[in-house]
C-alpha cells in the first residue's frame, strides 16, 4: 500500500531534514542500554567503596562486561606478575530492588522530560531547515501543479468549461428572477420567493465550488459538496410543490435551529472558555421557539419538522422528502456523496479519484473520477432552478430553463466521454 507518489506534500520529504527514524533509533537504543548503565554504575560504587576508583575507560569495560554478561571474574585492569590483588565485589537483593526503582524512576519522571526536550530540539531544527528550503520547493510544487493543470485540461476541460456555462446561465437567470418577483405584486407569496431565491444562490454556489474542486483534480470533494446541493435541489422542488404555507414554515423552523445551536453552545462554552449568552437573547430565543410550537404543533421541533405536517409523518427524514418529490431515484448517488462526507469504512477505502488501483491511498488531486460529481451537479442545478423560473413563467424564463436543460444534457455527454476515454487508456 502506497501514497499517490504525486500527491505527497513534498515538505515532508525534504532533502537536509533529520531523519526521524534515526532518532527514533537512538531513543530506543539508549533506552535498552539503561539496565546495563545502572548496574555498571552500581558496581563502580561498592569498587570505589573498596578502594578502587575507575577511570572513564574502565567504567567503559565494565560496561562491555556487564552487557555481556560475564561478571564472575572481571579484569579491568592490565595484568602484571607482581600485582594480583582482587576485589570481591557482592551484588544483593537489595542492590536489585535498587535497580528496579531506579529503572521505575527513570520511566515515570526522567524519560518524560527527555523525550519532550529532544522533541522541541528536533521540531525546531526540522521547522528551520523546511523553512529555508520552502522557497525551492514550493517553486516545483507549482510547476508540478501547473503541469497536471494542463493534463487534466486536455481530458476534462471542455465540460469543465460547459458546467461553468451552466452556472452563469443559472445564475444570471435566478438573479434576473429575483428581482422580478420581488415587487408588491406578490406579497400574497413572499415567503414562497424569498426561500426559493435563497435556495437557489446557495445552490449556484456550491455548484462553483464544485467546478473549482473539480477543475484542481477533487472528485471526492466535489462529490461531497454535490451531497448538499441534491439537499438543496430537493428541498427547493418540495417547497414549490406546496407553495407559500410550507415556505412560511420553513422560514420560522428557524426558531427550532437556533435553539438547538444555544443550547449545545452553553454545553461545551465552559471547557472552549466562550462567555454566557445574553440571558435576554435566551429568552427571546425561548418565547419564538414555544410560539412556534404552538402554532404548527409538537411534530415542528423535530430536524425537518418543517415538513411534518405536509408529508403527514411525524418524525420526517431527508428520505421522506425526496420521496415525496420523485427523485428517490437519486438515494444511491446520495449515499456514495455521503461516504466523502463522513468518516465511514466505505469512504476510506473506496475513492472516485482511484481507477481500479486498489495499493494507492489518494492523499491529493487525480485525475479520474470527474464524471460523476460533474454531472450530478449540471442535474440538481437544473432542479432548483426549475421552480424559481417557474413561478414568472415568461418566454424569457422557459427559454432559459430549455437551455439550461440542453447544456445539462451536453455535460453529462462529454463527461461521459472522458471518462470512458480514461478508463480505455488505462488498460494494460
Amino acid at each position: 500500500m502506497r501514497y499517490h507518489a504525486a500527491s505527497i506534500p513534498k515538505a515532508l520529504r525534504l532533502p537536509g531534514a533529520p531523519n526521524m527514524e534515526i532518532l527514533q533509533q537512538s531513543l530506543k537504543e539508549a533506552l535498552s542500554d539503561l539496565p546495563t548503565r545502572i548496574v555498571a554504575q552500581l558496581i563502580a560504587k561498592k569498587l570505589d567503596a573498596a578502594g578502587v576508583s575507575l577511570s572513564v575507560r574502565e567504567r567503559r569495560r565494565l560496561e562491555v562486561c556487564v552487557r555481556a554478561g560475564r561478571l564472575e571474574s572481571v579484569q579491568l585492569r592490565p595484568w602484571k606478575f607482581w600485582n594480583r590483588n582482587r576485589v570481591v565485589v557482592e551484588i544483593t537483593p537489595n542492590d536489585f530492588e535498587e535497580v528496579e526503582r531506579q529503572l521505575a524512576h527513570i520511566g515515570e519522571k526522567w524519560l518524560p522530560e527527555f523525550i519532550e526536550a529532544v522533541t522541541d530540539k528536533s521540531t525546531a531544527n526540522i521547522l528551520a531547515v523546511l523553512k529555508r528550503q520552502w522557497r525551492t520547493e514550493s517553486s516545483q510544487q507549482r510547476k508540478e501543479s501547473a503541469a497536471f493543470q494542463r493534463r487534466l485540461q486536455r481530458r476534462w476541460g471542455a465540460g469543465l468549461e460547459l458546467l461553468k456555462l451552466l452556472l452563469t446561465v443559472c445564475s444570471e437567470s435566478g438573479a434576473r428572477a429575483n428581482e422580478k418577483l420581488r415587487d408588491p405584486g406578490n406579497e400574497h407569496r413572499r415567503h414562497l420567493v424569498d426561500v426559493l431565491t435563497r435556495l437557489h444562490a446557495r445552490a449556484c454556489q456550491i455548484t462553483d465550488e464544485i467546478a473549482l474542486l473539480l477543475t484542481g483534480g477533487f472528485a471526492d470533494g466535489g462529490m461531497a459538496r454535490w451531497r448538499t446541493l441534491h439537499e438543496v435541489a430537493v428541498i427547493a422542488q418540495f417547497i414549490a410543490s406546496h407553495g407559500e404555507q410550507l415556505a412560511e414554515r420553513y422560514v420560522l423552523h428557524q426558531f427550532v435551529e437556533s435553539r438547538r445551536a444555544a443550547a449545545d453552545y452553553e454545553k461545551c462554552r465552559e471547557r472552549l472558555g466562550y462567555p454566557p449568552l445574553d440571558e435576554s437573547e435566551l429568552k427571546r430565543l425561548e418565547a419564538s421557539h414555544q410560539g412556534a410550537i404552538t402554532r404548527f404543533g409538537r411534530d415542528f421541533s423535530g430536524q425537518y419538522g418543517w415538513a411534518a405536517h405536509h408529508l403527514r409523518v411525524a418524525k420526517p427524514t431527508f428520505a421522506d422528502i425526496e420521496s415525496a418529490v420523485g427523485v428517490d431515484h437519486l438515494r444511491a448517488h446520495y449515499r456514495m456523496a455521503s461516504h466523502n462526507v463522513h468518516a465511514n469504512p466505505k469512504g476510506v477505502f473506496c475513492r472516485l479519484g482511484l481507477l481500479k488501483e486498489r495499493n494507492i491511498l489518494l492523499a491529493g488531486a487525480s485525475n479520474a473520477g470527474l464524471a460523476d460529481p460533474a454531472h450530478s451537479a449540471a442535474v440538481s442545478l437544473v432542479q432548483v432552478s426549475y421552480p424559481l423560473l417557474s413561478l414568472r413563467p415568461t418566454i424569457d424564463n422557459i427559454v432559459a430553463l430549455k437551455l439550461i436543460l440542453r447544456l445539462a444534457d451536453e455535460i453529462g455527454e462529454n463527461f461521459r466521454t472522458a471518462q470512458a476515454q480514461l478508463e480505455n487508456d488505462a488498460k494494460p
